[in-house]
């Protein structure tokens, strides 16, 4: 049975395995921006957000589903998780092996375009890997998967610094990933082995049980993916790599945030599908209702202090040559609100199974960026991207609220955002009469907010040791 403790248990542990994770990974950017510079980042930015969107079509929202369909009683889970992997591996190979064929008709240099062909096979193990988490979820063993996750971290730290000063190219940057994310899917794959033996198999039958229930993921996701890499594809199409490169750190900054919500909700929703499938609708929406406090809590100070320290956050971790990016970073992290909040109501979508539903959403808000990216990009670049972005991040951020409340009535109570408001202009005011480094900032920002937040009584510790429910 997985209980509340385990259930925190298990986030405290991938929590904590994330922020080392994320550590590391910004060590490495700050290697790369500084062997590679402005432009060369841009071509390295450029080619592995072209892979992201192949990554995100191959995965044909089968992460989400494969959590959904293993936390079910009385499932074959060996069975189920063979042929996820085995459809994940075949659709893999056929949609990894076009993305360096189709690249060759874009404008863009033969190293972006190397780099692409390598990136394939990256990527291409980076699915198997990552789809594999919800077997990790599944058995409140998180720590596995946060294992798993540091080694390749560390394999890709090693190699991105031995290339560094032994061969600095963008090609060489994406080779590393190769063998990182090679070692990654091993770790994945040993790791899993006490609960369930992974081997692909091949039955079309339970492939097209597979599709039925994934597609309207993955509609939503690939549309959801055209407003959210779609800005930087096409900064790269119309603008030069210098700007893209300069784009792609402040991005890079905003995605450490990013793993948060996603994280937390993929841990939430096994419980929050069973919840909503035995009627508990009450417990249900009080427990929405906590999460949009813990977001709320997580994300406002984030943002108010970006904008005291953005640009010396930027240069600590990408060097001087990325100094613009701070302005960049400092508008383009108001994102992080409908980056919250549509992961927290996403993933509920997922929950009351109305992703059908939510097809005409995320397709309305994606043609409404892509008509942004083309009016605004090739006139005000970087800045014409960040608008847009935002713009869409609301929108699919109130449309996913507005689904979810018709279907459960689930409001939140914004007693919270009111209180870390004004805990955030405390700490805000706090910072502003200091004089010290970014990294002492950000230390004692958190400890004043934190402290704010207890004293105005935001969240008890108690309410957040039973953030999540009993199943």
């Amino acid at each position: 049975m997985t209980t509340a403790r385990s259930i925190a248990s298990n986030f405290t542990i991938q929590l904590l395995g994330k922020i080392i994770s994320v550590l590391i990974a910004l060590v490495s950017v700050a290697i790369m921006t500084r062997t590679l510079g402005t432009y060369a980042f841009g071509e390295y930015t450029t080619a592995v957000t072209y892979l992201q969107m192949f990554g995100v079509v191959v995965d044909f929202g089968l992460t989400l589903t494969l959590i959904v369909m293993i936390s079910k009683a009385g499932v074959d889970e060996e069975r189920i998780v063979g042929n996820f992997f085995g459809l994940r591996l075949v659709s893999g190979f056929l949609l990894f092996s076009l993305a360096p064929l189709s690249a060759l008709l874009l404008p863009w240099s033969d190293t972006v375009k190397t780099a692409i062909l390598f990136g394939a096979l990256a990527y291409f193990l980076m699915g198997g890997a990552s789809m594999l988490v919800g077997v990790f979820q599944r058995h409140e063993s998180m720590w596995r998967a946060a294992l798993a996750e540091l080694i390749n971290r560390a394999v890709l730290l090693s190699l991105v610094t031995l290339f560094a000063f032994t061969s600095p190219g963008v090609v060489e940057m994406v080779f590393a990933m190769v063998i990182a994310n090679a070692v990654w899917l091993i770790a994945m794959i040993m790791l899993a082995k006490p609960f369930v033996n992974i081997q692909p198999l091949f039955e079309w039958s339970q492939w097209l049980t597979i599709l039925s229930h994934s597609w309207p993921i993955a509609l939503s996701i690939i549309f959801n993916l055209l407003y959210l890499k779609g800005d930087i594809l096409f900064l790269a199409y119309f603008r030069s790599q210098s700007e893209v490169g300069l784009y792609g750190v402040a991005y890079r900054i905003i995605d450490v945030m990013t793993v948060l919500p996603t994280m937390l909700m993929g841990l939430a929703l096994p419980s929050l599908v069973h919840m909503w499938s035995l009627g508990k609708k009450e417990e249900f929406r009080a427990r929405v209702s906590r999460l949009f406090d813990l977001f709320v809590l997580a994300v406002i100070p984030v943002i108010v202090g970006a904008q005291l320290v953005s640009t010396e956050l930027t240069v600590l971790i990408a060097g001087e040559d990325f100094t613009s990016a701070g302005p960049v970073l400092a508008l383009l992290i108001f994102a992080l609100i409908g980056v919250f909040m549509g992961a927290l109501y996403g993933h509920l979508i997922v929950a009351l199974d109305k992703q059908r539903g939510m097809i005409w959403g995320y397709s309305f808000v994606a043609v409404i960026a892509i008509t942004g990216y083309l009016w605004l990009i090739p006139t005000y670049g970087m800045w014409g991207a960040v608008w847009v972005t935002l713009v869409s991040e609301a929108l699919i951020a109130l449309i996913t609220f507005l689904v979810v409340y018709k279907t459960s009535r689930a409001l939140p109570n914004l007693t919270v955002v009111f209180k870390s408001l004004v805990s955030a202009a405390i700490m805000y005011l706090a910072l502003s009469q200091m004089n010290a480094p970014v990294f002492i900032d950000i230390l004692v920002g958190g400890i004043i907010y934190t402290l704010s937040i207890f004293a105005l009584k935001a969240i008890t510790l108690s309410e957040l040791k039973s953030l999540l429910p009993t199943k």
